[in-house]
């Protein structure tokens, strides 16, 4: 059922594009498609595939363990406050919310309480949601470990990667650290998609691992990366669209 939702949309922005000819804005999907879900399921499903509550929490019992807690960086840092670039459904907040004093969450997207609910189904308290225009009411070194996955390879822009480093140089505490995933693109710059040619859904910024090490590079000091991820990381199997970058201040 949810899944057929969801070609519903992509369906309805194929027609929109190939008969009518009119774009559709990147940006302006991810802020305002989610508020029109009628339920959780639904609700999750736009971020991450599921067919139910269930499902998403064992996904992200498994992405936040294989993905971050299991990194050897990740034993290191201070465990007071983690924020996560791009929180969508909340999945991860709920996860990060077991080990850190407060687990923070920025996105851009208009159905924040949507995401309070699915966390008030976890018993989740010791959160806090940030509009993504809002993310400079967040106190300067404050964040002892700011993550994302599957969500820069969704922006419209580099300038957006550029934003959410200087604000992650910002907020980073003395000892903290970043691990950040992002689409990875095969060739040896960076491509973005424009509105013109963008697919409901798809991903829309694919980064060199070489451009992503330059552009972190100049703010902080790169500390691991990994260009070849397997798409499932417990068995280990596939290959992953995605590479990954773990970086922390100079000093």
């Amino acid at each position: 059922m949810n899944n057929r939702f969801v070609f519903f949309l992509i369906l309805k922005d194929w027609i929109k594009r190939r008969i009518f000819r009119q774009s559709t804005s990147i940006r302006g999907t991810w802020e305002t498609t989610p508020g029109g879900f009628e339920n959780m399921v639904e609700f999750l499903n736009w971020f991450d595939t599921t067919s139910s509550v269930e499902d998403t929490i064992a996904a992200a019992q498994r992405d936040w363990h294989y993905r971050f807690a299991s990194h050897v960086h990740f034993e290191k840092v201070a465990k007071k406050r983690s924020l996560e670039i791009g929180f969508g459904g909340g999945r991860l907040v709920a996860q990060a919310a077991k080990s850190f004093d407060e687990a923070v969450g920025v996105d851009i997207h208009q159905a924040f309480d949507n995401t309070k609910c699915f966390l008030a189904l976890q018993n989740c308290e010791n959160y806090r949601l940030v509009h993504r225009n809002d993310i400079e009411s967040l106190k300067d070194g404050s964040v002892d470990f700011v993550y994302s996955f599957i969500v820069f390879q969704h922006f419209d822009s580099v300038e957006e990667v550029d934003f959410y480093l200087s604000q992650i140089e910002r907020l980073l505490s003395d000892e903290g650290i970043s691990h950040i995933y992002y689409g990875k693109s095969k060739d040896t710059d960076i491509q973005v998609t424009d509105d013109k040619n963008f697919v409901l859904r798809d991903c829309s910024l694919f980064v060199a691992p070489e451009a992503m090490k330059d552009l972190v590079g100049k703010r902080f000091e790169v500390l691991e990366y990994q260009d070849n991820l397997p798409k499932n990381p417990e068995t280990r199997l596939g290959e992953s669209g995605q590479a990954r970058i773990v970086f922390r201040k100079k000093y």
